[in-house]
């Protein structure tokens, strides 16, 4: 391909978003505007899970259920040299990966698939993806993850709490108990967090600057002052006010778990 001008240039840098989808006009409304109300939510655990990611000094990463990888188009800023591969069963999901972020590996499958990599990785993340799972698949979906973890890997995982509704396009919400139940005997929970506070005063007010039917807040110097107070006051949370849960695991030994026993999460 031909090298492109300055003005080319300028023009390539623009697709970071397919922007020519932003206007919308509907039968009796017109709309120039895009708004995802947890927005400020999803970057918080989004550069949470990159920032420990970032900690075990790893040289390939699997990111399970990438959905559109924007995990991976940030991660990539962030880790040169490093093997990155993302997976996920959308192929919808997949072709908006490949769009997005063309020097990653995307693959179209599922990870129950054990030719589907010839080498195993060394760090594995499965954001926001367990709850996708139908209950009963489960245990043969971690296991699957366990077969293509190196020995002395990490897996981080980020799920939704049992403190927020069950939605639609989820299966279950997890506790500490039933999530813990679900890893064993796969994996052994090294450390855990509780993240996205769910209650509070503020949080309310913020609610209603970022997404009401009134008006979109666009100012982006006020928008990353809202930002910032979220994460220093509201991201850290508890046990009984928390919307996420994250942990970090360990393997456990091939030799700790029979098919015969494993426990399946239904909530």
């Amino acid at each position: 391909m031909d090298e492109l001008s300055n003005q080319q240039t300028v023009q390539e840098s623009r697709y970071e978003y397919p922007y020519h989808y932003i206007p919308v006009l509907g039968e009796k409304y017109f709309m120039q505007t895009q708004t995802l109300s947890w927005g400020y939510e999803y970057l918080s655990y989004l550069l949470f899970v990159l920032g420990k990611a970032q900690e075990t000094d790893f040289k390939s990463l699997l990111d399970v259920g990438c959905g559109d990888g924007r995990f991976l188009f940030e991660l990539q800023r962030r880790a040169e040299g490093k093997r990155l591969v993302g997976i996920d069963y959308s192929k919808r999901a997949i072709d908006y990966a490949k769009i997005m972020s063309q020097d990653i590996e995307w693959v179209y499958g599922r990870i129950e698939n054990r030719e589907i990599f010839k080498e195993k990785f060394d760090l594995v993340t499965l954001i926001e993806t367990l709850e996708h799972i139908p209950p009963g698949n489960v245990s043969s979906f971690l296991q699957a993850i366990h077969f293509h973890l190196e020995e002395a890997g990490r897996l981080i995982i980020t799920v939704p709490s049992t403190n927020v509704p069950l939605t639609k396009k989820h299966y279950q919400h997890f506790d500490t108990c039933s999530l813990t139940a679900c890893l064993q005997p796969f994996f052994e929970v090294v450390d855990i967090y509780y993240l996205n506070r769910q209650s509070a005063l503020s949080l309310k007010i913020i609610r209603k600057l970022l997404s009401n039917r009134f008006m979109t807040l666009t100012n982006a110097k006020l928008l990353r002052r809202i930002y910032d107070f979220y994460v220093a006051n509201l991201f850290i949370s508890d046990v009984s006010n928390c919307g996420r849960i994250a942990v970090i695991c360990k393997k456990c030994g091939s030799q700790a778990f029979k098919l015969d026993i494993i426990k399946t999460c239904v909530k």
